[in-house]
Formats: structure tokens, C-alpha cells, sequence
């Protein structure tokens, strides 16, 4: 993530780290809004026509992602604005309710080839049904204020996470409430190929070159498995540390569901 802040304060612009023409393998101009938010201070924000850019529809309404995962509050009588640009993956806030003069961003260079089949993938696989481990979109909107946010609930003195309903026992757990660490340890790490890959992934793993995934353990103790994000080519190590970014997961029934990646810190 490139973010380039004016000394102002009054506009704050972000891209992805390959510039301003694409967002990423499973980035977008949400998950670059998001990005932003979580480094700077947190204020109250009017979405306006963020929503209208973007390409597909979040399965979790925009409102509701930024408030699980962040500090923000979305509030339509807020001084800061947040915009997204109608043809460049640029986002920004500002203290206005017009659109910004948008900066030129540069970025690291991508295969031009492999960036257009990636896109071509994504906006099929949104089409499609899931044929692997389907989640219902009631199901989906349960859980994801607590997963996007890693608020772990309290069974008896013992933390949990991801959210459940029921404990080992059967009994009722109370809502999710525990604010976990931002970042974690690697316990154990896999790559599944492309042919061992979900069908959910199954298009897109064989450009990635496979799907890696980490089981790692937060300091309060709950463990949960993430799959790194799609451009952390690096291997993962045992007892190294991961943070968690808001990043595309899958397609399905004409949205995009969103949900963190493990991206590696480095030693």
C-alpha cells in the first residue's frame, strides 16, 4: 500500500502498491479504503458515492465492514468524506464533499498478461455459484462483523474465535466482545496446489501458482487459519509473525465476499 498524506490533513490519498491502475490480485478500491482508514486517525466519515465505483458488490454492506474493522463511524452529518475515483483504483478522505484534484501514483511493476486474466477470472467467478463449501449470505453476515474485526467471545474464562453459536458442550456462547492482537504467530503453513485448491479458488490458484495458508495462534490464545494474501510470494516460517489485511476471498451469487489475509512482517 502506497498512502500519500498532504500536510493539510484536509486530503488523504491512497493506492495500491502497483500504482494507480490496479488495486492488486485481491485488492480493490474497498479493501484500498480500508487500508487507508486503519492508518490514520479514526473520525466520523460520510460515504457519499464511494459505493458507486466500486466493480462488484460487497457481500457485507460497505458501512458495516468499515465499522468492524475499524475505528471509523459512518455518520451522513460528518465533516470527512470518503471518494473513490471512477476509473482509477485511487481512494481518498478529504474535508469535502467534492471530488479531489486526483495525484499520479506510480507503482512496482505486474504482468500486464497475468493482471488482465485475473480480472477476467475475478468477474467470472462473482457469476458463478460456489460448488465447494457453499455459506449461505445469511450465514455470511453473522459472522463478519467478528471475523473482519477479530473480536473473540468468552466461553467460560476461555476465548474463541472465529464466532460460533454453540461451545463443546452445546451451550449458547455470549457475543463476540474480545478485541485479539493485530498481528500473530505461525504455528503451521501449507501451499495447496492448484489442482488441490477449493473450487471457490480453483480458477484463479493455477495463475497464483497454488493457494498458501497459515494456522497461527494470537497472544490471547485463540488459533485460526488465513490464507496469505495473493501477491505474498515470500514462504512462510514457523514462529513468524503475520498482520492481517481486509482482501478479496471469493466470488459468488453476483457479490464479493471480503474477509483478512495473513501478509508476512518481516524479522
Amino acid at each position: 500500500m502506497l498512502v500519500q498524506s498532504f500536510p493539510d490533513e484536509d486530503h488523504h490519498f491512497a493506492s495500491s502498491k502497483y500504482g494507480q491502475d490496479w488495486a492488486g490480485p485481491d485488492g480493490d478500491r474497498l479493501t484500498l479504503a480500508l487500508s487507508l482508514m486503519k492508518q490514520l486517525p479514526a473520525k466520523n466519515i460520510q460515504l457519499g458515492r464511494f459505493s458507486e465505483n466500486l466493480e462488484f458488490v460487497s457481500g457485507v454492506d460497505v458501512q458495516e465492514m468499515i465499522e468492524a474493522s475499524t475505528d471509523w463511524i459512518v455518520d451522513d452529518k460528518a465533516s470527512y468524506y470518503l471518494h473513490s475515483h471512477a476509473d482509477k483504483y485511487l481512494v481518498a478522505i478529504t474535508t469535502s464533499l467534492n471530488e479531489p484534484t486526483w495525484p499520479e501514483f506510480g507503482g512496482i511493476e505486474f504482468s500486464p498478461d497475468l493482471k488482465n486474466e485475473l480480472k477476467a477470472l475475478w468477474a467470472t467467478e462473482v457469476v458463478g455459484v460456489s460448488q465447494g463449501a457453499y455459506v449461505s449470505q445469511a450465514q455470511h453476515l453473522i459472522a463478519s462483523s467478528a471475523r473482519l474485526g477479530l473480536l473473540a467471545q468468552n466461553d467460560n474464562g476461555r476465548l474463541v474465535w472465529p464466532p460460533r453459536q454453540l461451545n463443546s458442550r452445546g451451550d449458547r456462547i455470549a457475543s463476540a466482545t474480545r478485541q485479539l492482537s493485530e498481528t500473530a504467530t505461525i504455528l503451521s503453513w501449507t501451499r495447496l496446489s492448484a489442482a488441490g485448491a477449493p473450487s471457490e479458488f480453483s480458477g484463479r490458484a493455477p495463475v497464483l501458482d497454488g493457494v498458501s495458508t497459515v494456522l497461527v495462534q494470537f497472544d490471547e490464545g485463540p488459533k485460526g487459519v488465513f490464507m496469505l494474501a495473493d501477491d505474498e510470494d515470500r514462504t512462510p516460517e514457523i514462529d513468524g509473525t503475520v498482520r492481517f489485511d481486509i482482501r478479496r476471498l471469493y466470488g459468488q451469487d453476483g457479490m464479493i465476499h471480503y474477509g483478512l489475509k495473513a501478509v508476512l512482517v518481516n524479522s
